[in-house]
């Protein structure tokens, strides 16, 4: 049996195997070389499963809309669901209140009861785990922010934490959280207690303080609430903390795609090892007994290393993924996909009922996924997960290839005349020459991480910094001639009809140079944005939360939402049929390509689907590579 959909959450039960959740609500159970022993049954409403806990002889979870499911732990067969609409206290409900999505992943188990954040994240469910009854429905313990990990490891004290940086001690037993330490910005993933050492562990999104947006890693917090320590290794989200057995190790890792391995047998946090190489960015990690390790990427791939970190086996998972969308210079009809395998060509073609979609090309560069890709004379330049700038042309014939070793690679974009790439990473900006790809330039704005950048129609470059920096560079310049602290940070940037537009951290942003924010779209997207497109009056954004949401642009009117997807919407693009007409094309994870019509009334929500095609899936290649830490 071959698991198909993407895996959420890893779980090691003793006696049992690996227990998982995937993307369409199931639970399976693989063996200790990744085989799959059974599964639950599909469910109607299946959604990703974020939230996953065993007790006893029951699974546990919770999807991204709020519903919570009890399965047995023994067959996988699914015993119960509560539903997220109406297991609530209505009474607290505003008029019109729906679920809304979130990926909380906490579930605190104590005492043969079930805490978990109801559908509506102002509230929290209490469940008696043998009869699964609700005992309770009360407020939540952060208030209108959802709870995201519950600790229940020392003996006496327990931990819980949110997604607004957010830790509180207390105890289950009486749910009461009295002591609370700020840690974060963001979210706060897990929390784990350290019994070696009497001490928990806690990750960080975005980080705190001066380093918020800058720097994050993990804390390390007393039993009593102090701030002990922290190690900032990170660039972006960290996912997740765990222990050896014996509590001699700590590992911990995120988005980075990095692994990295603690010798707890001290106080001292110090970094033993790190693993790089993985597929993907990392999600999830579990330990055995034993001491082996399981980590999960991000593209559903599992990998079980030893308790050093080194290799054992992969899953092999089939996994793809729509990153980026770039209509050719030469026919704005075929486009060009960044996918997890390479690069795919697309055209756009004229069916009896609409456009339709024909995959030309599919090619596997043997790189990491690739991030971005943009269009030049005759093919394109992309940038890849494994720190590769390359460019091809038409056909898949690769006309150069270079690493740029020192950071992660986030965004590219071309000059207007074709002649220059910008290339954005963790380290600073890098331009380089199109046709031969030799470095121009290194550009940076305070040493900050550069997570974006583009070009204005007369050359010069915009920069844009984890942290929200937004700069411009004439060319040739080494410090900007004008600059923006808008202070949330960017996931993609464009140039477009005399205006720079931003989308990340607070929403879609129309930028004027030389003035700052013009204009603004967010409302009711559950989570961060991180695509969007304007075109003819109507503005469409996407958002980790799976959504679309469409606005007018003159008066930010909310015109059309699409939630519930398959799965994460990553590229967007607007193309046109024979008329001119234009049409919403969606990448999506999945390798999922969707074409809406964009011709619905206001009323009706504008979107209206048209087709869906879906790219090959592959296998990821990857060779992961252990280092020791560098000596300070």
């Amino acid at each position: 049996m071959e698991l198909t959909d993407r895996v959420m959450r890893i779980i090691w039960v003793e006696g049992e195997g690996l227990v998982i959740s995937d993307s369409f609500g199931r639970v399976h159970l693989l063996d200790e070389e990744l085989r799959v022993v059974r599964s639950s049954p599909r469910v109607r409403q299946g959604r990703p499963l974020y939230g996953l806990t065993v007790a006893g002889r029951w699974v546990i979870g919770r999807d991204r809309m709020g519903a919570v499911f009890r399965w047995s732990l023994d067959t996988l067969d699914l015993v119960n669901r509560l539903d997220p609409a109406t297991v609530c206290d209505p009474a607290t409900l505003i008029e019109g209140e729906e679920p809304s999505p979130v990926s909380a992943r906490g579930i605190g188990v104590w005492d043969g009861r079930v805490f978990v954040t109801a559908g509506y994240h102002h509230q929290m469910l209490v469940i008696d785990l043998e009869t699964f009854d609700v005992l309770e429905v009360r407020p939540g313990m952060f208030g209108h922010s959802p709870m995201e990990w519950a600790c229940t490891e020392h003996p006496t004290l327990h931990a819980i934490s949110d997604k607004e940086g957010s830790l509180r001690f207390g105890n289950f037993a009486d749910l009461n959280f009295p002591d609370h330490v700020k840690l974060d910005e963001g979210n706060i993933h897990r929390v784990r207690y350290d019994a070696l050492h009497d001490r928990f562990w806690c990750t960080q999104d975005f980080g705190e303080g001066e380093n918020s947006d800058i720097a994050n890693g993990v804390v390390v917090v007393t039993a009593d609430g102090v701030k002990e320590g922290e190690v900032l290794f990170a660039r972006d989200d960290v996912e997740f903390v765990a222990f050896s057995p014996d509590f001699s190790k700590a590992y911990s890792g995120g988005f980075d795609g990095e692994l990295h391995i603690f010798d707890n047998s001290s106080r001292e946090l110090k970094i033993e090892h790190t693993v790089t190489g993985f597929s993907h960015q990392l999600s999830d990690i579990t330990v055995t007994p034993a001491g082996d390790v399981f980590v999960l990427c991000q593209d559903g791939e599992i990998v079980k290393l030893t308790a050093d970190g080194s290799f054992v086996k992969g899953m092999g998972f089939r996994r793809q993924a729509v990153w980026d969308i770039q209509p050719s210079i030469e026919d704005p009809s075929v486009l060009y996909c960044a996918t997890d395998s390479g690069v795919a060509v697309v055209q756009v073609h004229q069916a009896a009922t609409g456009p339709t979609l024909h995959i030309l090309e599919d090619h596997v560069t043997g790189y990491g996924f690739t991030r971005r890709v943009a269009a030049v004379e005759g093919g394109w330049i992309g940038i890849s997960r494994d720190r590769r700038v390359f460019r091809s042309r038409r056909g898949g014939e690769l006309v150069w290839s270079r690493p740029l070793p020192d950071a992660l690679v986030h965004t590219v974009k071309v000059s207007p005349d074709g002649s220059r790439a910008l290339v954005a990473s963790n380290a600073c900006a890098t331009e380089l020459d199109a046709d031969t790809g030799e470095t121009l330039a290194t550009l940076g704005v305070d040493d900050l991480p550069v997570w974006t950048g583009t070009y204005l129609p007369d050359g010069d470059l915009v920069l844009g910094t984890r942290n929200g920096v937004i700069a411009v560079f004439g060319p040739g310049q080494s410090e900007p001639k004008w600059r923006l602290d808008q202070g949330q940070y960017p996931k993609r940037m464009w140039a477009q009809d005399g205006f720079v537009y931003v989308v990340g951290e607070g929403g879609l942003k129309e930028i004027a140079i030389g003035q700052g924010v013009t204009r603004t779209w967010r409302d009711l997207l559950s989570n961060t944005p991180e695509n969007a497109v304007v075109n003819e009056g109507l503005v469409c954004v996407s958002s980790y939360g799976m959504q679309v949401a469409a606005y007018t642009y003159e008066d930010n009117d909310f015109v059309g939402f699409m939630e519930d997807l398959p799965d994460y919407p990553k590229a967007l693009k607007i193309v046109r049929d024979g008329a001119g007409l234009p049409f919403l094309l969606l990448g999506c994870r999945t390798g999922l390509l969707s074409l809406y019509q964009l011709s619905k009334p206001a009323e009706e929500g504008t979107f209206a689907k048209l087709e869906d095609v879906w790219l090959p899936r592959r296998s990821a290649a990857y060779t992961l590579d252990r280092h020791s830490a560098p000596v300070d």
